[in-house]
């Protein structure tokens, strides 16, 4: 009961002031002094106590200045380390066999593997917050397992079509997915124990690969299904950042999977009606979830869809004046729309919000 109460500081010194439910009750049975609850009112007043059953709201762990200089120097020492190897290592390349290209591949891979896992090892288990700068070990881990996945990614392309003096279209296929599938699995285990922005781009950047690869392999007509492809996989990462947990950067990788079910849509097909339809499927999708979840990035794309749509359409018919007329009248209908959808729900979370 005493965690309920919220009062300002000013109010509770004022000795006049009448006592708020149950500290006049606890004053009038003699449990407190009338001093007593007007000292314990300041002290709840000054300090925010969590209610029962409401968990406390986490704070951002701090990092001290030690901590930032040592990981600012980590990056730096590390992208010096790994320019010098990759520039001692393309001199050489031509001149080396298949077996030490791959083998130098595998042990950079297994050396970022080794130097990522160290502090999650060290960890066991615990949250990053047990330790000291625990965030910036968090980041650097991530930045590392990012860096193997590539490695890693690198490591089987060479594997797989180093040794070979003619590659076929099937076998870089081929390689395309199992090395994007080696890099996914990598950034799976980032997300799960160090999980930082870079982490979640690569694993929509291996995802990418994977269907690419999968597409050159098995179908023949290939424009069309990597147009309604990308278009699929933009948006159904866009839905996994929006509606789960799965992902902790929300709006980046929405961001990021809803421009490549842009670039697909817009820019693969060369047929103008798929590109038509693939256009008309996103901005339909994008305006369904903003009405769901007024996100910024799903109204930005469907405007940007319009835009592109009606050009493309439009203009083909009546010239580029009236295109860009009729997109900007697209684009005025949408932000009136958004801005009237926002009017709407503002009475409604002022209506919902719980009075203090």
């Amino acid at each position: 009961m005493l965690t309920n109460v919220h009062m300002s500081p000013d109010r509770l010194t004022v000795p006049n002031e009448p006592l708020p439910p149950p500290f006049d009750s606890l004053v009038s049975d003699q449990t407190l002094t009338e001093v007593q609850a007007r000292a314990v009112l300041t002290a709840l007043a000054g300090q925010q106590i969590p209610s029962p059953g409401v968990p406390p709201v986490p704070r951002a762990p701090r990092t001290g200045v030690a901590g930032r200089l040592a990981e600012i120097g980590a990056y730096l020492g590390a992208a010096l380390v790994v320019a010098a190897g990759i520039v001692v290592v393309a001199q050489q390349w031509a001149d080396m066999s298949y077996a030490v290209r791959v083998s130098v591949m595998a042990g950079t891979t297994l050396a970022l593997l080794l130097a990522a896992g160290g502090p999650v090892v060290f960890l066991r288990g615990r949250p990053w917050d047990d330790v000291p700068n625990g965030d910036a070990l968090r980041r650097l881990s991530g930045t590392l397992f990012s860096l193997g996945a590539g490695a890693a990614f690198g490591t089987v392309l060479v594997a797989m079509l180093s040794g070979q003096e003619q590659v076929t279209e099937s076998e870089s296929s081929q390689a395309c997915i199992i090395a994007g599938l080696a890099a996914f699995a990598v950034l799976v285990v980032a997300r799960l124990r160090a999980d930082t922005p870079l982490g979640e781009v690569g694993l929509i950047a291996a995802s990418v690969s994977v269907a690419a690869g999968a597409i050159q392999l098995w179908f023949t007509d290939q424009s069309v299904v990597i147009q309604w492809t990308l278009l699929g996989l933009g948006l159904a990462w866009a839905l996994v950042a929006t509606f789960t947990s799965l992902l902790r950067h929300h709006t980046l990788v929405t961001s990021l999977g809803l421009l490549v079910a842009l670039f697909g849509a817009a820019t693969v097909a060369e047929d103008a009606w798929s590109q038509r339809l693939a256009l008309a499927t996103l901005i339909t999708v994008a305006l369904a979830i903003y009405l769901m979840r007024p996100t910024w990035p799903y109204i930005t794309v469907a405007t940007i869809a319009a835009v592109v749509l009606t050009v493309t359409w439009v203009g083909e018919a009546v010239g580029v004046a009236v295109a860009l007329l009729a997109a900007g009248l697209v684009i005025l209908l949408l932000a009136g729309g958004a801005l009237l959808l926002h009017l709407r729900r503002r009475p409604e979370q002022k209506e919902a919000a719980p009075v203090p």
